[in-house]
């Protein structure tokens, strides 16, 4: 067994090794090299091929990191600047698993131990990202992981509604009513962007507003969709959605702090569930949920990903 970095005459054995693997996350080529190679944190040292001894794919580990907190995406905080992030670790099933194991995370925690990280996460990583957590039916993995030291620290879910409900327009109207006649749902347009710059400086939320984020602010796209929530000239909440037939996509939705506990996320959800319903979405789906606040709307659970850390000891 030997490890190499990733190059790109690597990438379609690397993914038919995912996909036989991960069978839960199973990747095409054009979003692995998407989500992996096109971050913007995107080290090619940082990615560890393992090889068996016939030259076949046998494992995976692919880090990230920022090197500086906001990162080169723009969407680093100072709190999250100790961490590593392994956003991609498979192991084949073979007599040789748990040495593959051992090096390629040994490979990945010394990689971010000289870069200064304290922690490495798998994954919550707020770039480019395949997955928030290990799928918790990844049961290997999981295992693999905690035998390496790894801690178990928290549940990540997946939530999804189903928009034929015929209920969604009543409880639409009633959303309203609660926000108040002074509010109104408007679908993004550029003449909001002054409004929209002091709405994302009072919430800093730099994962999905990064440093630059007005040049990429083009939300009336028809893949995506972004909706605000405006009460007198000021702007409370803001949410997007993608449609698609037959599942549409939601998230993320911000409301500011100090509004929040009004209605006005839920109904930012609601029209949004609404406006995909007639526009052919059968339902509707969003990733890495506040889950309260979905089931409160009517929504289920459909997925769950454990998030595991190590401390590494360094110091960033």
């Amino acid at each position: 067994m030997r490890l190499t970095q990733l190059s790109e005459e690597h990438i379609t054995s690397v993914v038919e090794a995912w996909n036989g693997v991960l069978a839960h996350d199973r990747v095409t080529e054009a979003q692995f090299r998407r989500v992996l190679l096109e971050d913007p944190n995107y080290e090619p040292e940082a990615v560890h091929v393992a090889w068996s001894d016939d030259g076949s794919v046998v494992g995976l580990s692919a880090c990230v990191l920022r090197r500086t907190p906001e990162g080169k995406d723009g969407g680093g905080h100072e709190y999250e600047f100790e961490r590593g992030h392994l956003k991609a670790f498979l192991v084949l099933e073979c007599p040789a698993r748990n040495e593959i194991a051992d090096a390629l995370l040994a490979a990945a925690e010394s990689y971010c131990a000289q870069a200064g990280k304290q922690k490495l996460f798998v994954t919550e990583y707020t770039g480019p990202y395949f997955f928030p957590g290990i799928d918790v039916r990844h049961q290997q993995i999981c295992d693999i992981l905690a035998g390496h030291g790894y801690r178990d620290v928290g549940t990540l879910e997946d939530v999804a509604v189903d928009l034929r409900d015929p209920s969604i327009p009543d409880r639409l109207a009633r959303a309203g009513e609660r926000a108040g006649p002074t509010t109104e749902v408007l679908t993004w347009n550029p003449d909001l962007l002054p409004a929209m710059r002091r709405f994302v400086e009072e919430e800093d939320e730099r994962q999905w507003f990064p440093v630059g984020w007005e040049s990429q602010a083009q939300w009336s796209r028809p893949r995506e969709v972004a909706l605000i929530l405006r009460r007198g000239e000021e702007i409370v909440g803001w949410a997007q959605y993608w449609p698609g037939t037959p599942r549409a996509g939601f998230g993320p939705v911000l409301v500011l702090r100090r509004e929040r506990g009004k209605g006005y996320g839920a109904l930012l959800l609601l029209e949004c569930m609404k406006r995909a319903g007639d526009q052919g979405s059968e339902n509707m789906w969003a990733g890495w949920a506040n889950t309260g606040f979905y089931v409160a709307c009517g929504w289920h659970i459909v997925r769950r990903y454990a998030v595991f850390v190590k401390d590494l000891g360094g110091a960033a």
